[in-house]
């Protein structure tokens, strides 16, 4: 199994509050244009599973 490169950085402007009901514990994937939000505590190899599509998708 190959892994896609994943850079972590902090993030740009505080974004907006976030809606009632949304936790602030997410983790959120960027890639391009498509954003998915994630909770905080999703397993490494399910992260990896998405980063790996979103990089096939993309060729």
């Amino acid at each position: 199994m190959a892994f896609a490169p994943l850079v972590l950085c902090e993030a740009g402007p505080p974004q907006p509050s976030q809606p009632s009901g949304q936790s602030a514990d997410r983790l959120r994937l960027v890639f391009g244009d498509v954003t998915i939000e994630l909770a905080a505590d999703t397993g490494a190899k399910r992260i990896a599973e998405i980063v790996h599509a979103l990089g096939a998708s993309s060729r």
